[in-house]
């Protein structure tokens, strides 16, 4: 973390300490803890205070208990932040308790307009002590009318309003870069003045822009004297930082306190927020920067771009599974993906295999799906990834492009079996141990999505669409499993997702299950319902019933002769497809099983229908005769499609001449 954004910490610190003077006797054990901790680190031994500043982060203290903390530790707090590291996370996560108001309070632009006059006082301790309550209570919130403030005809006005948004620390930086884009020369001027006392790095990539391409020359001459020295490629820099929002990154990213759920955009000297699901905020941010790198020509920006958009379209399908009215977005996110060049999809598929990212593959993969004949190379990288359901669903695009391979067919073949989705995402620094588990999930048909570290863990959970399991080893290399947990805990997603840590003595008491070892049967036994994932999984194995029987057609069934006869008994959408292929390329094991769904009253007509036909098929094609009694009883059911397959199939076979006469009643 930079210089400045510790010093921005320390002043919302300051905020803090100054607007909040009540104690709370409640605080007390997580005082005690703080107090103990602090204690262990000037004594040298970090281990200790570490384990004590967990404690107080894994029993998520209340908002009182927060603010009294910061009443007695302002400066131990402090010194944690300037720490960096570990420290400075826990930290931020106190100061985050310490900072949490009602989401609707935070909200509340009439009052936040009514505090911030008192930024524009002629009293500096009016002014400071008005700058530090605006921005505990509002947060982001309270930097709107401050931004409006920057176009104000008064220039005493405007330096004050400059001087508060320099003094809002990180609170400020998202509305600040949105009010870079304003029509308003003055507004873009003194925005600018405002980032360059806040000395974010993650504006740089936008100051450099508005350097290079901005309409005005002062504002040009201003940004280059802000980034100068800084490489001065904007189209380079926006890259790096979108892919910094999109890969959650610790320090160039956003963290979870910055994120309240809102985008900002400006019209004039009107700054306003709308409302995103949080766990699209950072992908928006990606896919923005994105977005204007890729206008300034930088080179792999489109594929990037469709990674980003391909991560935001499976969090879009999973909210939408779980009930949220976002149906339109979902379809518009997923059109303007399709518009990229799909060769750029196809490196971005490339990259999501690679990375394990399985959620956008799955994503990516039904992009490339039926887009010609093309033979994209990452669909056959896809083909071998360890994780089934990224394998198949390129088994099932490639095999809509006529390859039936081997390795098609064997995949194609286990997709049959499909019941339903399981994910489990493993964070480990112990590869052996991490593949060794992911193995023997695999080997039961569940997904594992491997992490090396916890950021990288926390990247899959923020692109994952279900998880039904987590296993995170304690510590991990860059974090403690504490605050991975807290942060997945955060998210609605996995709020009551049964999480396993590999803990050690020293882990303490987690909303988790502490255990020294776990295994595949264990994590299974722990999953949850999840309906919706079931009948995703069924699709998946009607796609692939389905791209078996065109491969029938072909006289390419081979091997998966015998998964598409066990695909007979299952759902009526699977095997429908499965008697249809069996019927053009199945053995004489297929004809018992085919006559056992005509039989069977209880089946769908479609599926019934599709039985018969097969029957005719294959004796067509081999000679294997049934019992043709079976088909005569379910001519005289009443089904006339089912009457006529049955009729065609007995008169195939010769199985004797049933007449008809005509009565009219």
């Amino acid at each position: 973390m930079s210089l400045i954004r510790t010093s921005a910490l320390r002043l919302f610190l300051g905020a803090t300490f100054f607007a909040v003077t009540a104690t709370f006797a409640t605080a007390q054990d997580s005082q005690q803890l703080l107090d103990q901790g602090i204690a262990a680190y000037h004594q040298g031994n970090f281990e200790a205070a570490k384990a004590k500043f967990r404690e107080i982060v894994a029993s998520n203290p209340t908002n009182a208990d927060a603010l009294q903390m910061l009443h007695h530790s302002e400066d131990a707090l402090l010194e944690l932040l300037v720490e960096g590291g570990e420290f400075e996370a826990f930290a931020r996560e106190i100061l985050a308790a310490a900072r949490s108001e009602g989401r609707e309070a935070m909200r509340d632009m009439d009052a936040a307009a009514q505090l911030a006059e008192g930024c524009f006082s002629d009293s500096y301790s009016d002014r400071a002590q008005s700058i530090f309550a605006l921005g505990q209570k509002f947060g982001p919130f309270s930097t709107v009318p401050l931004v409006n403030a920057l176009g104000d005809a008064k220039e005493s006005r405007r330096l004050a309003a400059i001087y508060a948004l320099s003094r809002m620390g990180s609170n400020a930086v998202l509305p600040l870069l949105a009010a870079t884009h304003s029509t308003n020369t003055e507004v873009r001027l003194n925005a600018l003045h405002a980032l360059n006392a806040l000395g974010d790095a993650r504006t740089h990539a936008r100051i450099a822009d508005m350097a290079m391409n901005d309409g005005d020359g002062s504002v040009q001459a201003l940004a280059s004297s802000i980034v100068a020295g800084a490489g001065m490629d904007p189209a380079r820099m926006l890259l790096e930082q979108g892919m910094a929002y999109f890969a959650h990154d610790m320090e160039m990213g956003l963290s979870p306190t910055e994120n309240y759920g809102v985008l900002w955009t400006i019209d004039g000297r009107k700054l306003q927020f709308y409302d995103v699901p949080q766990s699209l905020v950072e992908l928006e941010l990606a896919k923005h920067n994105l977005l204007r790198a890729m206008d300034l020509g930088a080179d792999g920006a489109q594929w990037r771009l469709g990674l980003v958009y391909a991560s935001e379209v499976a969090v879009l399908q999973g909210l939408v599974e779980g009930g949220a009215d976002l149906g339109e977005q979902l379809a518009a996110q997923n059109n303007a993906m399709l518009t990229l060049n799909h060769h750029a999809l196809d490196m971005a598929l490339s990259e999501a295999v690679s990375t394990q990212q399985a959620a956008a593959a799955e994503v990516l993969i039904a992009a490339l799906d039926g887009a010609g004949e093309h033979a994209w190379d990452s669909l056959k990288q896809a083909l071998q990834s360890e994780i089934p359901s990224v394998s198949l669903s390129a088994a099932i695009a490639l095999a809509h492009q006529g390859d039936y391979s081997a390795a098609v067919l064997d995949r194609l073949a286990s997709a049959l079996r499909l019941d339903a989705q399981r994910v489990v995402h493993i964070i480990d620094g112990n590869a052996d141990r991490a593949q060794a588990l992911a193995y023997d999930l695999a080997q039961s048909g569940v997904d594992a999505v491997i992490a090396a570290d916890g950021a990288a863990g926390l990247v899959n959970m923020h692109l994952g669409l279900n998880v039904d399991a987590f296993v995170i080893a304690d510590p991990l290399p860059d974090l403690y499993a504490g605050r991975v947990l807290k942060s997945l805990r955060m998210d609605a997603r996995f709020g009551s997702t049964p999480v396993f840590v590999l803990g050690n003595d020293n882990t303490g008491d987690l909303d988790a299950q502490v255990v020294d070892s776990v295994d595949a049967s264990t994590i299974m036994d722990s999953f949850q319902e999840l309906d919706h994932q079931r009948q995703r999984y069924i699709a998946i194995a009607t796609q692939a019933a389905k791209a078996l029987a065109h491969a029938a057609h072909d006289g390419q069934l081979g091997m998966a002769n015998s998964a598409m006869v066990d695909a007979l008994g299952r759902a009526d959408s699977i095997a429908r497809y499965a008697a249809h292929g069996l019927g053009f390329a199945g053995d004489a094991s297929a004809a018992p099983a085919l006559l056992m769904v005509v039989e069977n009253t209880s089946r769908s007509s479609e599926v019934r229908v599709a039985a018969a036909e097969a029957l005719a098929n294959l004796f067509a094609r081999s000679g294997v005769a049934v019992d043709t009694a079976a088909l005569q009883s379910a001519m005289t059911e009443g089904d006339p499609a089912l009457s006529e397959a049955c009729a065609r199939t007995i008169g195939v076979m010769g199985g004797g001449h049933l007449s008809a006469g005509v009565s009219v009643q």
